[in-house]
């Protein structure tokens, strides 16, 4: 199957997309590199998450793996595009 282009909206879109999730990490980077992993939340997410997240660590396992699993649904919907799997030629 070929890729085609994407719009000149969907670029422009893609890249503010990319560009806030990039502000974003660093953001999240900055408050990293200065708070303990041990550090309580300073808001609350609501039940059930809410008792998991008890610290800086548990914070980022929740992202860690969020991340993982969209990029995961990510991965199977750009396999059912294109028709490539697996990692590449190796």
């Amino acid at each position: 199957m070929a890729r085609r282009p994407c719009p000149p909206d969907d670029t422009a879109r893609a890249a503010g997309g990319f560009a806030f999730y990039e502000d974003q990490c660093r953001h999240s980077d900055a408050v990293i590199a200065r708070t303990p992993l041990s550090a309580p939340p300073q808001g609350r997410h609501p039940e059930p998450l809410g008792d998991e997240l008890a610290d800086l660590r548990g914070i980022i396992m929740h992202v860690i793996e969020e991340t993982a699993r969209h990029a995961g649904h990510l991965d199977i919907a750009r396999e059912l595009l294109d028709g490539r799997t697996g990692l590449g030629p190796r």
